[in-house]
This record gives C-alpha cells, structure tokens and sequence, in this order.
C-alpha cells in the first residue's frame, strides 16, 4: 500500500505541476476492466470447479505530457488483479516511462525508455477486446508489450513500420549481455484493411535463442471490426533435455455491430506447443523422452453493451480446451470503463 501510495503521490504531483503555464499541456487519462465470473466446468485437477467471484483484471493510470515542440513524455502505472485463493493486494509498476522525440529520426518519431513493442500492436488494435481477452501472443506468453531500450516508428503513405532494440526483459531488469531486436511493417490496402508483418529475434544465454513470425489482417469499418493472426516462435534447447521448442498458433476474431449501443464479438485460438526431442543422443536425448505436441483451443462469445461514451458491459461465453482435459468453460459478466 505504501508503494501504491507513494507512486500515485509522484504521478498527482507531475500532473499538478508548479507552472500554471504549462499544466494544461499535462493529461491523465486510465480505464479499469474486470469480471463476475463463474466456473461452470473443469478438468477435475484443476479444482475450479463451482468456483466464482468478483475480480478486477486490470487498472491503467497514464500521465501524458508535451515537454517541447517536439518532444513528449509519457508515464504509465498498472496493476493487475490477484488470481482466485492468492494472498495480498494490487500492486502497481511502471509500464511506460519514456521520452518521445517527434520525427527525431527524418520522418520517424524516436523512443527512448520503456515503451511499446509492436509484438501485439496491430493485433490488439483489429480485436478490441483486451478487456475481453489479451491477443494470441500476449495471452501465452510469447513476447512483452512493453520493453526497455530505443525504437522508432513512422509511416510513409500507405506503409507503416517499427523497429526497436531492447532488453528483451519486457518490464525486468536485464540478466545478459544479448538484446532483443523487434521489426514489424505494415501496409494499408484499403480504408479498412491493413496487412502488417511482424518479426523478432531475441539474443538468450546459453543458446536458448528465440525468433517469432507473425503476420495479421485486420479489418475495421463502422459495423465490423475483425481479423486473423498466425504466428511461429521457435525455441532453442528450450524443451527438456536440450531440445527444441516451437510454438504455433492461429486467432481469427471479430465483432458485428447489432444496434445502436450493441455488437456481438466471437474468437477461436488455436495453439500447437511441439517439442522436440535433442538429436545428439546419451543421456540428454533419453532424458527427453522423445518428442512432444500439445494442443490447445479457445474459444469466446459475447455480446457488447454499450451504457454510455467510455462504459460498457459484456457478458461472455469464455471456453480453454487443452489436450487430454474436460474443456474449462466459465460464464462472465465483464466490465469496462475508460477515463
């Protein structure tokens, strides 16, 4: 509570700055989602079923501010909800703090600090829903939203593009010498449609080195917003014994405006975990025990009640079917607001 305190004290005191002059430059702005949710079935290891409760997934405080002409900094504090039977309260941390220089780099705006990674960026922006569900990538794990080190972005008419050099520790402090390069592009082939490529390689000790692909259709018009994203991150020595690890997935989503103040949005996840066995033979390959395929699904439906501008009320259908399990299925009640 004292952390939370004393974070929350610094971020009034930034927005409340001793200039009168420049305060109006300053912005705060947040949103909250969380969930009734109740476990209606599960696999009998997990011991979730019956379980039910209120729960608050996430809360964002951003501070944004002009500094320059050309220059801006933005500082963000998050906090995620506990999972059902654990101990303590919401801790807050910093998901952004960095400096922006406006087309510090001829047409490209310059980052510097803890900023966004475009690993789910395009994704995120097609789907909607992160209050729902995060997208494919984020939800297994499979990058950061956030990192530490340098990046630019920028567009040149109907292409966009955002390279970054990172930690590749996400919000941790860094634990190696290597580095993680991020690259996507993106085109705009239509009004509503955009077609972005996406590629990562993250330098680990030991060998264990990791290169994700990705490429996302996203299409967004007044009464339909959706898209389809398939990716492949393969693993170095990252499975037991030494051997390898890729992991594949397909996500097709979307949303179709059925009123006034109403839509309906459904997704499927399909996520393939194969690892492979180390092929230099002895002990190390024996240990492995041969190779490995796990295969996962989800599935969602809902609908989207829209009570007022930045409020809105979803109930949901929320599936998890892993190999060799009864499928996980809970009803939600999801809110939403923004500020």
């Amino acid at each position: 509570m004292n952390q939370f305190r004393a974070i929350l004290t610094i971020s009034l005191l930034m927005a409340l700055n001793a200039n009168p002059g420049a305060a109006h430059e300053g912005k705060i702005s947040g949103y909250m989602f969380g969930d009734y949710y109740s476990v209606l079935s599960s696999d009998d290891d997990a011991g979730a079923k019956n379980r039910n409760a209120f729960e608050i997934r996430r809360i964002y405080f951003t501070y944004n501010r002009k500094i320059g002409d050309d220059f801006s900094i933005r500082f963000r504090l998050e906090a995620k909800g506990n999972k059902f039977g654990a101990g303590g309260s919401m801790v807050p941390f910093v998901k952004h703090a960095y400096l922006k220089w406006k087309e510090g780099l001829g047409s490209a705006d310059f980052y510097f600090g803890l900023s966004g990674t475009p690993t789910f960026a395009a994704a995120e922006k097609a789907w909607k829903y992160r209050a729902i569900e995060k997208t494919m990538l984020d939800l297994n794990k499979i990058g950061s939203s956030a990192d530490l080190g340098v990046a630019l972005k920028g567009k040149a008419g109907k292409l966009g593009y955002h390279v970054m050099l990172g930690n590749g520790m996400g919000k941790a402090p860094e634990r190696d010498n290597g580095k993680k390069i991020y690259a996507s592009g993106s085109v705009q082939l239509s009004d509503g449609l955009q077609i972005e490529l996406y590629g990562d390689f993250n330098m680990r000790r030991g060998g264990h080195d990791e290169i994700t692909l990705k490429g996302v259709a996203g299409f967004i018009s007044e009464g339909f917003h959706g898209g389809l994203e398939v990716f492949s991150c393969s693993n170095k020595k990252a499975a037991t014994g030494g051997g390898d690890q890729t992991i594949t997935g397909l996500s097709a989503f979307g949303a179709l405006k059925l009123g006034e103040s109403l839509k309906g949005f459904g997704r499927v996840d399909a996520k393939s975990n194969d690892k492979k066995a180390a092929t230099d033979g002895g002990d190390e390959a024996a240990t492995d025990g041969g190779d490995e395929k796990e295969t996962h699904l989800l599935v969602i439906a809902g609908l989207d009640h829209q009570l007022a501008k930045n409020v809105h009320l979803m109930p949901n259908l929320y599936i998890k079917m892993p190999d060799g399990q009864d499928p996980n299925i809970q009803a939600r009640l999801t809110f939403f607001y923004k500020f």
